[in-house]
């Protein structure tokens, strides 16, 4: 024998049915959104330099960074996650009210997501080669992205 059958919309007849379904849809693309930042904010860039000592011996500097990404964008996502549960489950009179908090939520995490990689991304590719090999000075773009500075001598 078989067990009572569930219908695909059985989910949809609860009382919080609609709210559960569009809070899956927002935690699915709060993933997704997760792994687009993580892959826009990954790379490396370096150069290398020669300096003559005064004992004739010829330097290679090596300086590289490394852009990864960083923790406060993932802390955003679930701060922002948790903020609209609480006013949820607070403030909202209709599911209708819940389901544009859950709507809303889900559009600033991909707009954060999106933004940050891009600013992220956008700083790997613009950071001048050169300065990295002359010893310049470099801003970092905390908190989109976080870049780690490896200098290296070899004689």
């Amino acid at each position: 024998m078989t067990g009572p059958k569930v219908e695909l919309g059985e989910l949809s007849r609860l009382p919080a049915g609609p709210i559960l379904v569009r809070l899956r849809r927002v935690l699915i693309t709060t993933g997704i959104a997760a792994v687009v930042y993580t892959m826009l904010c990954t790379g490396s860039v370096g150069a290398c330099s020669d300096s003559g000592a005064s004992d004739g011996v010829v330097q290679t500097t090596c300086r590289n960074i490394a852009l990864r990404p960083s923790w406060v964008v993932y802390a955003a996502f679930a701060v922002i996650l948790f903020v609209v549960i609480g006013r949820i489950a607070r403030n909202s009179a209709t599911v209708t009210d819940a389901l544009r908090l859950l709507d809303r939520a889900a559009g600033l995490i991909i707009v954060i997501a999106l933004v940050s990689g891009a600013i992220g991304l956008t700083w790997m590719m613009l950071l001048p080669i050169d300065t990295l090999a002359d010893g310049g000075a470099i801003v970092f773009p905390f908190p989109f992205g976080s870049p780690e500075l490896t200098v290296t001598h070899h004689p």
